[in-house]
């Protein structure tokens, strides 16, 4: 009897990181269908203005996984887990964009200051999504 706890047992905790590891992996394929889209749209934006846009469009798709990771590997905590999210992406944002304005370039830095936020708020995120889900996965 108590074999068969083991085994059960076993094949349980089996299941869940088969499981924890498969969703990860769905997680990590949405991400690459992101970059994939940006990439392929990149061609066609010909302005500063189409590349912010861009990068926002790929920051939102970001922000789409890292909330269906939070619903689903955080539910009982995940109102908490997206107000907090929110204050990082805002803080964030505000930092990437602080940052394009030293005082060399002052009072003009020129169009590519927001390109230049927008990337540095990526970088941001995909670093978040990337620590979050080396956090719930199974290995």
């Amino acid at each position: 009897m108590h074999s068969m706890r083991k085994l059960i047992f076993c094949l349980f905790v089996c299941c869940i990181s088969m499981t924890a590891a498969y969703a990860v992996g769905d997680y990590q394929e949405i991400l690459n269908e992101c970059d994939k889209i940006a990439s392929k749209k990149q061609k066609n934006a010909l302005s500063t203005i189409a590349m912010v846009q861009l990068v926002d469009e790929q920051i939102d798709c970001y922000k789409n996984v890292v909330n269906k990771i939070i619903n689903t590997e955080y539910a009982q905590n995940k109102q908490k887990m997206k107000a907090e999210f929110d204050k990082f992406r805002n803080i964030s944002s505000e930092l990437a964009y602080s940052m394009q304005y030293p005082d060399s370039c002052n009072p003009n830095c020129g169009t590519m200051v927001g390109l230049n936020a927008a990337s540095s708020e990526l970088e941001i995120i995909k670093t978040y999504v990337q620590r979050i889900l080396y956090i719930v996965s199974p290995e």
